[in-house]
């Protein structure tokens, strides 16, 4: 009895039920006809037609194509075609709307994330609205066109139109009206769905000839602080564009960070404005030159970027009928916009006393009461205030009253340096103050220093931590013998910036009153004399001479 030899052929029923469990879709068709044998559950599932008998029908190709990919009923499909033997073919299908959504969903994210570091790389109003308009041509329309909030009765607009490059311009606020939404959205009002706006009411402005023709039309408003910053226009041409609801979004998404970032730089731009006017009224005066001495002036704030700090210097010209110049320069507690501000109210309250020809003691005595009345925090001020006046033997005197400041420096014709034995205690600190005055007169080619304690006390040197110190400043200033009053301001602080080396610093004010040397003159025709290059420079209210000797 021999063994019985098991089938090497599958029965058809076995071919089937494998066909049917693989959970890869597949449809197996014939040559002849292009006919549908067989289709397995998974095919079914994406391709409810394909039944055994039925012709090749959509997506599926019928011209011998090797594979496709196609939307069917909300499906994206991807398809290849195999031979199985001379009268027979496979299609092996996939399903790749999840992946197809997940590609989409990454290039929305990887744009907001472009948008995000574009937009947030400056707080220049111009450079955002550009980059506003060019992420929005890239990605979500064909023209794309920014328009900013009406002021003074007109809309700044900025517009990119493929092929060309970004536009700019103004628009009368009374055309705002012509754009459908465009009103309601710089309003602040819900931006409208496309569908509800006819692109055929746009105006001819808002796209110019060779665009083409709209076919969809979307404004959405840029959300800022408060207040709309604007609106954003998009627009696609061809009469069958549109926007999907998934479009609208991703728009309202980016104009969302785009408007914070249009808002931001506004607030930038409205602050530094702002501190530019306070700056103006702040920063140390352009020096008049009176006639009978020089007056030269520096200062240096310890912050680069604000340009303002505790130090100042002023001058006040004879008002009404005084006929002294009076001068003043002092530090107040601190560094930075506070000190400012008090330097601000410090000088107003000198002007005022100025108006009213009070004498440099009697100054600080009224300013420190007013101090100890207006001040919220204790804060305290050191100053010299002086009057100066040109004497009938051509001589310069000098009225110099202290309050807890470092004496004035007086350099003599010899190259002697003394300090003015003027003292007195500080201002806004105590409710008496005590002022010792001081007179002392400039002979011709002399000179008074009013510095602040920010010169003495800057660190550098060798070490880096050493102070300049007053013995340093009194040899630098007697060096500077017979120098006019600005190059000698000038060489004071070339000398501790090298001291200092680019290290960090207080404030520093100088403010230098000179008597005219005597000089022969150089008169041409019996003309005036020709004055020296720094005399010059003064007179021009520069802070340096334009040429050394």
């Amino acid at each position: 009895m021999t063994a019985r030899t098991p089938a090497l052929t599958p029965a058809p029923a076995l071919l089937t039920a494998v066909f049917e469990a693989a959970s890869e879709a597949m449809v197996l068709c014939a040559r002849a006809g292009d006919l549908v044998v067989l289709a397995n559950e998974a095919a079914r599932r994406l391709l409810p037609d394909a039944r055994p008998g039925r012709p090749v029908a959509a997506p599926l190709p019928a011209d011998g194509s090797d594979s496709f990919q196609a939307e069917h009923e909300g499906r994206r499909l991807y398809g290849m075609r195999r031979p199985v033997d001379d009268d027979h073919y496979a299609w092996y299908l996939r399903d790749r709307t999840e992946s197809a959504a997940l590609e989409v969903e990454r290039s929305r994210t990887a744009f907001l994330a472009e948008a995000g570091r574009r937009l947030a790389a400056s707080l220049h109003v111009r450079r955002c609205v550009r980059t506003t308009v060019e992420l929005a041509a890239a990605h979500l329309a064909d023209a794309a066109m920014v328009v900013l909030p009406p002021h003074r009765r007109q809309s700044d607009w900025t517009r990119l139109l493929p092929g060309r490059p970004v536009e700019e311009g103004t628009l009368r606020e009374a055309t705002l009206g012509e754009v459908p939404g465009l009103t309601e959205a710089l309003g602040g009002f819900p931006p409208i769905p496309s569908r509800w706006l006819d692109p055929a009411q746009a105006p001819a402005w808002l796209v110019p000839a060779g665009f083409g023709p709209v076919g969809a039309l979307l404004v959405i408003p840029l959300p800022g602080n408060a207040e709309p910053a604007g609106a954003l226009i998009l627009a696609r041409c061809g009469e069958r564009a549109g926007f999907t609801a998934a479009d609208e979004a991703l728009a309202r998404v980016f104009a969302a960070r785009a408007g914070a970032a249009v808002a931001a730089a506004v607030l930038y731009r409205e602050q530094v404005d702002t501190t530019a006017v306070l700056q103006a009224d702040l920063l140390p005066p352009e020096l008049p030159q009176p006639d009978g001495f020089e007056l030269a002036g520096s200062y240096q704030a310890a912050g680069d970027a604000l340009r303002i700090g505790g130090d100042f210097y002023d001058v006040f010209t004879p008002a009404g009928a005084a006929t002294d110049t009076m001068i003043a320069l002092g530090d107040v507690c601190g560094t930075g916009p506070e000190a400012a501000v008090l330097t601000g109210k410090v000088r107003q309250t000198l002007r005022a006393l100025r108006l009213v020809r009070t004498e440099p003691a009697a100054m600080l005595t009224v300013l420190n009461e007013a101090l100890l009345q207006s001040a919220r925090t204790p804060r305290f001020v050191t100053m010299v205030v002086g009057s100066v006046r040109r004497t009938d033997h051509g001589r310069v005197r000098l009225e110099l009253a202290s309050g807890g400041h470092p004496a004035p420096l007086l350099l003599r014709g010899d190259g002697r340096v003394e300090e003015v034995p003027t003292s007195g205690t500080l201002i806004g600190v105590l409710p008496r103050t005590v002022v010792r005055p001081a007179t002392v007169e400039l002979a011709p080619g002399e000179l008074c220093l009013l510095y602040s304690d920010g010169l003495t006390e800057a660190r550098g040197g060798p070490t880096g931590t050493e102070q300049f110190g007053e013995d340093r400043l009194h040899q630098t200033l007697a060096e500077c013998r017979g120098m006019p009053g600005a190059a000698t301001v000038d060489r004071i602080r070339q000398v501790v910036a090298d001291w200092v080396r680019g290290g960090g610093s207080d404030d520093i004010a100088m403010l230098a009153v000179r008597a005219p040397a005597r000089t022969p003159l150089s008169l041409r025709g019996g003309g005036a004399p020709t004055p020296s290059p720094y005399v010059v420079a003064a007179r021009r209210g520069d802070r340096r001479p334009r040429s050394r000797p």
